[in-house]
């Protein structure tokens, strides 16, 4: 559950906060999902080894989520007049 914590919110960010504003609090739901998702692994039939293989690729996926939003909020900002 706390995995998608970094994909709708990397999403949202780079929808509506500011570059670096969105990176960084990007970062931090990625600490929190990688943190809760090991600690928690035993708990739902896996082993704490299991976050060499979840984390890296929650990584990739929560980067790309963050970088669709930022295209998303590029594609959407009003485009200055071009002339004739």
């Amino acid at each position: 559950m706390f995995a998608l914590l970094p994909l709708v919110g990397g999403l949202i960010l780079g929808l509506l906060a500011r570059r670096r504003t969105a990176i960084a609090l990007q970062t931090v739901f990625f600490a929190v999902a990688a943190v809760v998702m090991t600690l928690s692994a035993p708990n739902h039939g896996g082993a704490y080894t299991d976050a060499f293989w979840l984390v890296p690729i929650l990584a990739l996926v929560s980067a790309a989520t963050l970088g669709a939003g930022l295209w998303l909020a590029r594609r959407r900002s009003p485009r200055a007049p071009t002339r004739t």
